[in-house]
């Protein structure tokens, strides 16, 4: 029994040992910083280079349609039954057929094939579309770059609002708290009544829910953050600065006539709609003829025994052009050229509409930018209002010139204030990370 319990101590130990040197813990991490483990450590740009690799592969294997093809055969034939022919029965006068039997009980045979494609216009339409389909693939690894970016960016701006949050609203309780113990000493002495008493303790019970809740908003917050790096919960971060910071650059990005075609979704989709153009072609191609020339080399022999060395080996080669000339398939190819057609007619339906929305989706941002930085230099003046009403109010109770109703409203008054301008800030700096990445610019 004790040694079963030595066992199981020592495997608890050794599991919290291992989880200790596997738990990550990053300090003073800012926003360049987490952009650039979120770059390099991420699952989906992972996946994107993948997608590279392979449409890189892809086109290997479409240029090898033009290079001559090799292969070699062997073959053993132990025949049981000797294969015969018929002959008429010339000299019995019969008027039978007589079965002659031909080979030897053993055939072994070896051949070289060579096939080199001459014209076959399917190989040289797919090559294009490859080739159109690795740029495809580099486009959508640079798409991914530039949204982890901006999915990073707002994570971190939402580590740092809540976090903003997280500590106004316990400014606010200590406020509160600080209230109730004025409260209590005015109450003491018989300057308030009971019923304010009464209220700046209920004022501080109804904010302790709201510190609990920004409390779990922040680690939230902070969980998806460490998602996007690639870490687990249980790995530590500790993110640098506050959201005031980042607020440094006014100015508003230059957004030209080209905008809209430079955005990462129109660059796709116009590189889908030539892969589907060709596609149309390549679809067409199976209406014409393909002209291969083929060579083949080959030694034989048969035998009764297994005596290899009195074998007497037989050579034969031979070259030749193979044309291929489809006549009726049924309707198959007209239907896949239509088909082929049809793709292209809906991606050039998407290209528009998209095109229309981002224009919209665009033109909205940068109005969010210009209303943004209206909101935030009115916040900053309402937040400095309520501050320095909060703190009259706050004079005026402890003099007793005042109820507790007047604190517990410019208290309020106050965290919204203060909650309204970080927030300002907050959509100020999305819309911003936003208009960057419709401009792509976020990966230059």
């Amino acid at each position: 029994m004790k040694k079963i319990i030595f066992i199981i101590l020592l495997q608890f130990f050794y599991t919290l040992s291992i989880a200790g040197e596997t738990k990550k813990i990053i300090t003073n991490l800012t926003l360049e910083r987490a952009i650039e483990i979120a770059l390099k450590e991420n699952s989906q740009v992972k996946i994107a280079k993948f997608e590279i690799e392979k449409s890189e592969s892809k086109l290997i294997e479409s240029y090898s349609s033009l290079i001559p093809n090799l292969s070699g055969e062997g073959s053993y034939i132990r025949n049981i039954k000797k294969p015969v022919f018929f002959l008429p029965d010339f000299f019995g006068g019969t008027g039978q057929v007589r079965p002659i039997e031909i080979g030897s009980r053993n055939s072994y045979s070896a051949q070289l094939k060579i096939g080199v494609p001459i014209f076959v216009g399917q190989v040289y339409t797919g090559i294009v579309m490859s080739k159109l389909g690795l740029e495809l693939t580099k486009i959508s690894y640079e798409e991914t770059l530039a949204q982890i970016r901006l999915n990073v960016t707002k994570a971190f701006l939402d580590v740092l609002l809540t976090r903003e949050t997280e500590k106004f609203v316990k400014e606010s309780y200590e406020n509160a708290i600080r209230n109730l113990e004025n409260a209590r000493k005015l109450n003491s002495a018989g300057l308030i009544s009971d019923f304010d008493y009464l209220s700046a303790q209920v004022e501080v019970e109804k904010i302790k829910p709201n510190v609990l809740q920004a409390e779990y908003t922040y680690q939230t917050a902070l969980n998806f953050l460490k998602a996007l790096l690639n870490l687990s919960a249980e790995d530590s971060i500790e993110v640098n600065g506050n959201i005031q910071s980042l607020f440094v650059n006014r100015t508003m990005p230059s957004i030209n006539e080209y905008v809209v075609e430079n955005t990462f979704s129109l660059k796709i989709l116009s590189l889908q709609k030539q892969i589907a153009d060709k596609n149309i072609m390549l679809q067409r191609w199976g209406h014409f003829p393909s002209f291969v020339a083929f060579g083949n080399y080959q030694v034989q022999t048969q035998a009764e025994d297994f005596n290899f060395n009195n074998y007497k080996w037989v050579k034969s080669a031979a070259v030749g052009l193979s044309l291929s000339v489809p006549i009726f398939s049924g309707f198959g190819i007209k239907s896949k050229v239509e088909q082929a057609e049809i793709q292209s007619k809906q991606l050039e339906e998407t290209i528009n509409f998209t095109r229309k929305q981002l224009d919209i989706a665009i033109t909205n941002t940068r109005n969010r930018i210009l209303t943004g930085l209206e909101k935030i230099d009115a916040q900053k003046l309402n937040k400095e209002k309520a501050r320095r009403s909060y703190e009259i109010a706050e004079i005026r109770f402890r003099e007793g010139m005042s109820t507790q109703l007047e604190v517990s409203n410019a208290n309020l008054n106050l965290l919204s204030a203060e909650l309204g301008y970080a927030q300002a800030i907050y959509d100020y700096l999305v819309a911003q990370a936003e208009l960057e990445f419709y401009l792509n610019q976020s990966t230059k």
